[in-house]
């Protein structure tokens, strides 16, 4: 009588086991002594029917990233055929050395330059507040940053030598946002964006650079309280086709409402 015990509930425990799994195709498993007349199941399974999916990382799958380059996790299934998952992990900063001597010239836009040590891409960094022509006001009365006030328009030029020609050049502002929550703007959803349209443009030498980053202040690790100046961050804007070198003018405009304040105009390339 013990052992029969022990068998009829050895066979209901794999009965639960099969259950929780499911066979599969579309049937659900019967325990032991069930009745023979299965019914087909429909797509509508509960969920003690479907299959539980066991994923595991894939050591040998995963990239690391760069500061050029994303990297990837890569999670395969490892009870059945199911397609890899991919998660993509952000690049990494530069690593950037120390700044050169300021580079001047009369009439002209100071600028500094700066390498990054892992990849080698090369920096030349515009000194915002240097600005050759204005048409607007500065916001920034103290003159330590530069934020267009109103109107939309409003426009600071910037002159300076190009070193050399360059291709691809990523252009990128230095700088930090304020006003993050004051109730009316809803900063924290803003970025270079305002809505569908950007809300800062940057053009050189008659060519505009298409604004391709679309993250919120708060994405591009920008963080500031109420009425508060927000923490110093470098933010990438987009990719420029190219520059030749020589005379250069770059010129740096409000198309919208924004609240970011600026120290430098970067210029990034191999």
């Amino acid at each position: 009588m013990k052992f029969s015990k022990i068998l009829m509930a050895s066979a209901m425990l794999a009965g639960m086991m099969l259950a929780s799994c499911g066979n599969g195709e579309g049937e659900q498993s019967k325990p032991a002594g069930a009745s023979t007349s299965s019914v087909k199941a429909s797509s509508s399974k509960s969920s003690s029917s479907k299959f539980s999916a066991i994923w595991s990382k894939d050591a040998s799958l995963h990239v690391d990233p760069t500061c050029e380059s994303e990297g990837k996790d890569v999670e395969v299934c490892i009870n059945s055929s199911m397609s890899n998952k991919e998660t993509a992990i952000p690049k990494k900063a530069h690593t950037w050395g120390t700044k050169s001597e300021k580079h001047t010239e009369e009439g002209k836009t100071g600028y500094w330059t700066n390498e990054c040590s892992q990849c080698h891409t090369k920096a030349i960094i515009l000194d915002a507040t240097e600005y050759t022509k204005m048409e607007g006001t500065n916001k920034d009365s103290s003159g330590a940053t530069v934020k267009l006030a109103s109107p939309n328009g409003s426009y600071v030029e910037y002159e300076f030598t190009m070193p050399q020609a360059v291709t691809n050049a990523t252009i990128a502002v230095y700088g930090w946002v304020d006003y993050w929550y004051d109730g009316n703007n809803n900063n924290q959803n803003r970025g270079f964006f305002n809505g569908t349209d950007p809300n800062v443009g940057v053009n050189i030498n008659g060519t505009d650079l298409t604004i391709t980053n679309k993250k919120t202040y708060e994405e591009m690790g920008m963080t500031a309280g109420e009425n508060g100046n927000g923490s110093f961050t470098l933010c990438e804007m987009g990719a420029f086709g190219s520059i030749d070198a020589g005379a250069c003018k770059l010129t740096y405009t409000r198309l919208g409402s924004y609240n970011l304040n600026i120290t430098e105009i970067w210029l990034m390339y191999k």
